[in-house]
């Protein structure tokens, strides 16, 4: 009756314990956590573009991440833990991470719009370049043969 006893108050004081709201000493603060999330996610995505670039020059992705942050792999892995616990922070973060991604592609998408815009800019005013040289040379020529035949 003992054992039973002792064995159900282990079990009932086990189920008392709540780890839930315990807040980690070192946790991210969410606008650090946000910009960790960003910088993941950018490195992510260009390392499958071009893993092999970044292999070569002995990057490590994680690892310059925690760096530039000042954090390690262990205060990530427990703030990021503790924000998927509550649901409301942590979609809110991700829709930081979102939003900051979406401005990101928009201004990729507006210096990419302009460089094309340039760039035809550009090879009209060398087509016209070319064209006027052309002109030039063609009348500076038979200028020159009109006086060459003249002479002889």
């Amino acid at each position: 009756m003992k054992k039973t006893l002792f064995i159900l108050l282990i079990f009932c004081s086990c189920g008392f314990v709540n780890d839930e709201n315990l807040v980690p000493d070192n946790l991210i603060t969410e606008e650090k956590m946000v910009d960790v999330l960003y910088d993941m996610s950018l490195i992510s995505v260009s390392k499958g573009i071009n893993k092999r670039i970044l292999e070569n020059n002995g990057m490590k992705p994680k690892r310059y991440i925690l760096k530039k942050y000042n954090i390690d792999s262990l205060q990530f892995v427990l703030s990021n833990e503790y924000y998927s616990k509550d649901l409301e922070k942590y979609l809110k973060i991700y829709e930081q991470v979102l939003n900051k991604l979406e401005i990101n592609r928009e201004f990729i998408v507006d210096s990419i719009e302009n460089y094309k815009k340039d760039k035809a800019k550009r090879s009209q005013e060398i087509k016209l370049d070319t064209t006027k040289n052309n002109e030039l040379s063609k009348t500076t020529l038979s200028g020159d043969l009109n006086s060459n035949i003249l002479e002889n």
